[in-house]
Order: C-alpha cells, then sequence, then structure tokens
C-alpha cells in the first residue's frame, strides 16, 4: 500500500509545527502544504507553481506506514550484517560502514548473526 505524498516539510516537525502535511503546490519536485507554501523564502522563486490535488493525509496511516518502513529497514540491516559476516568481514569493517565501534556494531548485531551462522538458519525475524 502507498502512501499518500507528503508536503516537503512534513518530516520537520519541530521547525514547522503548522505543517498541514497534504501538499497543493509544487515548485519543480518540491511539494509543499498551503502553509508551508505561505511561509517560503526562496524555494521555488522564478518557478511557476503547479497546483496538486493530493488526497488529504492521515497522519495516523502515515504513523503505521512509517511503522512498516522501520520494520523493513530493520530487517534489511539485519541481513546485510549477516551477508557481510558471511562474507568475512569483520566487525570492525561492519562497524566503520555504520559510524559505530566495532564492540557497538558485535554488541548490536553479534547475538543473531552469529547464532544464524552456527545453526545455518535463514533470516530471523525483526
Amino acid at each position: 500500500m502507498r502512501s499518500a505524498p507528503l508536503c516537503g516539510y512534513a518530516t520537520e516537525p519541530h521547525t514547522r509545527p503548522d505543517c498541514g502535511l497534504t501538499p497543493v503546490v509544487a515548485f519543480g519536485a518540491t511539494r509543499l502544504c498551503a502553509s508551508c507554501a505561505a511561509r517560503r523564502s526562496t524555494l521555488g522563486k522564478g518557478q511557476r507553481p503547479r497546483p496538486l490535488q493530493a488526497p488529504a493525509v492521515d497522519v495516523l496511516t502515515w504513523l503505521a506506514a512509517a511503522e512498516r518502513d522501520l520494520r523493513a529497514a530493520r530487517h534489511a540491516l539485519h541481513a546485510a550484517v549477516r551477508r557481510a559476516r558471511q562474507r568475512g568481514h569483520s566487525w570492525q569493517v561492519i562497524g566503520d560502514q555504520l559510524g559505530i565501534s566495532r564492540q557497538a556494531a558485535q554488541q548490536r548485531f553479534g547475538q543473531h548473526c552469529n547464532q544464524d551462522l552456527l545453526d545455518g538458519l535463514g533470516p530471523w525475524g525483526v
């Protein structure tokens, strides 16, 4: 299920608390709700606004979609770490790729990864 398009500032509630979420106009590839379009400074200057007819964004539907995306991303991350370990990459190299220490990578992923390698099991649930 694909969620409705969002205003370009929908994911910035700390800077745009009044964002309406549902885009009504586009400047190039950037979609804006009425509130954010009224507050724009230089975004889209010199471009003709393109009116949009997007379905209204339901924040709870967006919340559920974000949770599904997060679960899928976690699953992909765990699978990628497992594949890296299967191919002989060290925890140091994996940690470097993730921007964390070797110890943090091993603590976060090691238990599942090492046990699956020993058992020869398929991907684990997240």
